[in-house]
């Protein structure tokens, strides 16, 4: 054979490559049904993620399995993309084959394809591919994409259309590198080799080999001048091949420089014909941003300029591009002008088209499309449902969703982890776990596998009902199926032991997640400290506070909510005071701002600010007063105008929003217990104040205000740091709480029974009780000393023994002597002779009611009373600080009060308990919130709720009442 003629076998050769080559490309656009499109993972028809030049680009696809249906994404992908060698390895076989059977040409069934086992793109389910048309067939080809796009005419062909008075574009062709390979041919003479005068740089230059070029490249060097040769041996759809490449391997602005560069060309350049309906569309489908978009709908403008028709794919890539834009009315504009033009959707337009009305919460135009679908006999896929469903979901249609979901059933469609996944969430949000849990176990049934967003979803759903046990079940069967949780899942389960008043197993799970090296977020964080702060443990909350500002994660409003609910409400005085400083900090943020509302010409001074927890709430006022103050010393009177109004809104429901009527509550008892002049009113979820402006003023310059606002205004209290504020109350709370076990045991040995009590003893407390105080006064005893003898009083008049009752001051006088011996050092003592002075009671006759005193108790005169441990409380709640001394009305008030209770007919009442009820009502009067603090009800496992506390609450607000 001649070199000539061996030259010419080689380029019909490569022509018959190039003519397969296109044949693939083009059939894939059909719409046999969504089964045979040719999709890549990455070719996944999502909002987010979709490449509408795989529908016709041949240089990356991967035929589907036999008999295996589109999956969706996020679930179930189809089968990945095999890389560009391995296809172009596959093209390459199929040609040759394809040349093998036109050199033989013994069979015209090798052309003309009448087996019935070949798909409609041409594809077989066999090790090769037999060509499904003859060559002068596929060269007649219009366009791409023909029955995809829906229109039959020739007009409406991808090349070679014909405008009125527009000439005729030239058919995309290859091989211009190979007509100028046939001229080198041609002049090679006797002797010579084809190289020596080939010239040519790039000679049978496939789209891997100028891909690598490309990626090879320095940032400087220029793409165009790199492969520009090259590009002579690809047609259009090898041209969109390599920029759709270059744009998924993250090499978007080199196809943009080769494609502008294209674009650029007089329509005489060879390479002109590469800007056709297959790179236009390929470009147009790469731009996602607003700047893009612009960019996208100029390019369909040059299209039509240059007289190229757009089709289906060009229209469902610049609805995507509109849709990443967030231009919802845009998409639906384009969608209008595709149908006014007669070019038909395809289903992955109306997956588009759905993807707009979820994003616009309009599920019943979302389940329309799936009737338009059903109408136009377009089997709808997995995706396509899942995406109804999310429009339902989304809308808080759980019952629709489920409606979208039997149909799918009824298609024959099958459902996939996302399909449940979508099912559970919307059955989640409206708080009907039980159906949730029944999709659960449907899935099961049908053998899906469950993944963690499935489990995410689940927990969630738990979350939202207060399920916490069944949200913890969940996580454990989760780690038997090797489910790995991620951030999602922990998440939910913090939140959901939150909202189960489990803070201890939320801290354990925060512990366990970063174990498994899963990095906490905002709403982690979120949960965690919502979780500490219905636990009442206000130093978790602050350290996981200062650690999520550690982590750079930024806190939100419910944050701040939280966390300043939970300082408040530990009724610890160093805790407030640190919420009045986080309170500056939220306001900086953004968050509590308080808006002035006041027109000009109204006598009304206006104020509202948004707050969702008591604790915010009471902070937000004593932070407004000490504003006013200011004002008021400013700018005078006159500023306030005839009448001051001040208005607490709700936020939008969150996880940290209390009731209205709490944080009503908790303001009124505020305001109030300061002998505020402000009128409170609740309408609507809308709390206001209203004030004259003449009582207000007067408020503001008394001294009842400055008690109000000392701790704002305590600089002691400011200057503070974190880490003091915490190892402080540390120490006093072990403290604290050591003192109290001593007072639960004693309670538990020396309980006094009440029906064992002297009757006629009863009828003279009033008398026993101003007796001892006088007592306690001639003997220079403190008042804890004779509180502390009036419950040892006690115990011997309910012990059963014969007492004397006309003998009750001479027993009185020596409960007051062994009472003092118990807790003084001996040098304090009251001298006997002293005592005898005093009373007329003989040394003799006092000795020996000491003794039998003694023998009657057992020789155990141990005593706590009532007013030793409201110290305790106090002092737990940093009343000993000195600065806040000066301010103190509640040590004295509680006195009264416990005198009151001593005096009352009433004993038997555990000291305990008389102490926090009688503080609880203190509180309560002097509006201090809360009344009832929670490092009190850790404490002492009393809360306001409780029965025996109410009842004693109840019995002190009688005596306070006489």
């Amino acid at each position: 054979m001649s070199l000539s003629s061996e030259a010419a076998q080689q380029n019909s050769q490569q022509e018959v490559e190039s003519l397969a080559f296109l044949l693939n490309s083009t059939n894939i656009g059909s719409d046999a049904g969504p089964s045979q499109h040719w999709l890549t993972q990455t070719d996944i028809l999502t909002t987010d993620n979709l490449d509408f030049d795989g529908a016709f680009v041949s240089n990356t696809g991967k035929g589907p399995k036999k008999g295996c249906a589109p999956r969706d994404v996020g679930a179930e992908f189809l089968d990945s993309a095999q890389d560009l060698e391995s296809v172009y390895s596959s093209h390459l076989s199929s040609c040759q084959d394809l040349m093998s059977s036109l050199n033989s040409a013994a069979d015209p069934a090798v052309l003309f394809n009448t087996d019935p086992n070949i798909m409609p793109n041409g594809r077989s389910d066999g090790p090769h591919e037999p060509v499904s048309r003859s060559l002068s067939a596929s060269l007649a080809q219009e366009g791409f994409g023909e029955a995809s796009g829906g229109s039959s005419s020739a007009n409406r062909a991808g090349h070679g259309h014909l405008k009125d008075g527009a000439s005729p574009r030239k058919h995309p062709q290859r091989g211009q590198g190979y007509r100028r390979l046939w001229q080198q041919v041609t002049k090679v003479s006797k002797g010579q080799k084809l190289q020596d005068n080939l010239g040519l740089a790039f000679s049978d230059m496939t789209v891997e080999d100028l891909l690598k070029i490309v990626l090879k490249l320095a940032p400087q060097e220029s793409a165009v001048d790199a492969i520009k040769q090259g590009l002579y041996y690809l047609d259009s759809s090898a041209m969109a091949a390599l920029l759709k490449e270059l744009a998924k391997q993250g090499y978007l602005k080199r196809a943009v420089e080769i494609f502008d560069w294209l674009r650029s060309l007089e329509s005489s350049h060879e390479l002109s014909n590469l800007c056709d309906l297959y790179t236009y569309t390929t470009m147009i489908s790469q731009c996602g941003s607003h700047q893009q978009l612009r960019r996208a709908l100029e390019l369909v403008a040059e299209m039509r300029s240059r007289g190229i028709d757009c089709n289906v794919h060009t229209y469902s890539a610049l609805m995507n591009v509109c849709i990443k834009a967030n231009e919802l009315d845009l998409a639906q504009d384009v969608y209008k002008q595709m149908l006014e033009e007669g070019c038909s959707p395809n289903l992955v337009t109306y997956n588009i088209l759905i993807d707009v009305y979820v994003k616009r919460c309009q599920w019943e135009e979302a389940v329309k499309v799936l009737d338009t679908l059903e109408k136009q006999a377009i089997q709808a896929e997995v995706r396509t449902y899942n995406t109804v469903i999310s429009a339902c979901n989304k809308s808080g249609q759980p019952e629709q969703a489920l409606k979208v979901y039997e149909k799918m059933l009824t298609a024959g469609v099958k459902p996939s982890a996302t399909t449940y996944t979508a099912l559970i969430s919307a059955y989640g949000k409206k708080g009907q776990v039980e159906k949730a849990l029944e999709i659960f176990r449907d899935m099961i049934r049908r053998g899906c596998e469950r993944n963690v967003i499935t489990y995410s979803s689940l927990i969630s759903a738990c979350e939202k009902a207060g399920r916490w046990e069944m949200a913890l079940e969940l996580f454990s069967k989760m780690h038997k199926e090797n489910c790995k949780p991620n951030v999602v899942t922990f998440n939910s389960l913090i939140a959901a032991c939150s909202h189960g008043g489990h803070w201890e197993k939320a801290s354990e799970l925060f512990e366990q997640m970063q174990t498994q090296g899963c990095k906490p977020d905002s709403i982690t964080y979120c949960g965690l400290i919502t979780a500490y702060e219905r636990g009442g443990q206000w130093r978790r909350a602050l350290k996981a506070f200062e650690q999520m500002q550690t982590q750079g994660c930024h806190p939100d409003a419910a944050v701040f909510n939280s966390l300043m609910e939970v300082l408040w409400q530990s009724g610890v005085l160093l805790a407030q005071s640190k919420a009045l400083q986080l309170w500056t900090l939220a306001n900086r943020s953004g968050h509590f701002r308080i808006y002035t509302n006041s027109k000009q010409d109204s006598n009304v001074l206006q104020y509202s600010t948004v707050a969702f927890t008591s604790g915010a709430a009471v902070v937000t006022v004593v932070r407004w007063v000490s504003e006013l103050k200011n004002k008021l010393l400013k700018d005078g009177p006159g500023f306030f105008r005839d009448k001051v109004v001040f208005t607490l809104h709700k936020s939008k429901q969150n996880r940290s929003e209390q009731p209205s009527a709490r944080i009503f509550e908790s303001v009124s008892l505020l305001l109030a217990g300061n002998a505020s002049p402000f009128a409170m009113h609740l309408f609507d979820q809308t709390i206001t104040l209203e004030a004259a402006a003449a009582l207000l003023t007067g408020w503001l310059r008394s001294p009842a205000f400055n008690d109000f606002v000392h701790i704002q205004q305590s600089q002691q209290l400011k200057r503070v740091s974190q880490d003091l504020l915490l190892s402080e109350d540390v120490a006093i709370a072990a403290r604290c709480i050591e003192a109290f076990s001593a007072v639960k045991r004693y309670e538990q040995l020396f309980g006094i029974n009440p029906a064992l009590c002297n009757q006629a003893l009863l009828a003279q407390r009033p008398q026993i009780v101003h007796l001892a105080l006088k007592y306690g006064a001639a003997f220079q005893m403190k008042d804890d000393i004779i509180y502390d003898a009036l419950q040892l009083f006690d115990r011997v008049s309910c012990c059963g023994a014969p007492l004397n009752v006309a003998a009750w001051p001479l027993m009185l006088c020596s409960c007051l002597l062994l009472a003092a011996r118990q807790v003084e050092a001996p040098a304090l003592w009251p001298a006997l002779d002293q005592v005898t002075l005093l009373t007329g009671f003989g040394p003799e006759v006092l000795m020996a009611m000491e003794r039998n005193v003694l023998m009657w108790l057992g020789h155990d005169v141990s005593t706590i009373s009532p007013m030793r441990v409201i110290q305790l409380y106090l002092e737990r709640l940093g009343h000993y600080l000195p600065d806040f001394k000066a301010v103190d009305r509640v040590t004295k008030d509680l006195q009264t009060l416990v005198l009151k209770v001593a005096c009352s007919p009433v004993v038997g009442l555990r000291p305990s308990l008389v102490g926090a009820a009688a503080l609880l009502v203190v509180r309560r009067a002097r509006g201090m919130v809360p009344a009832w603090p929670t490092v009190l009800q850790t404490m002492t496992d009393y809360t306001p709720a409780d029965g025996e506390l109410a009842a004693c609450v109840l019995h002190i607000e009688a005596l306070m009442q006489q």
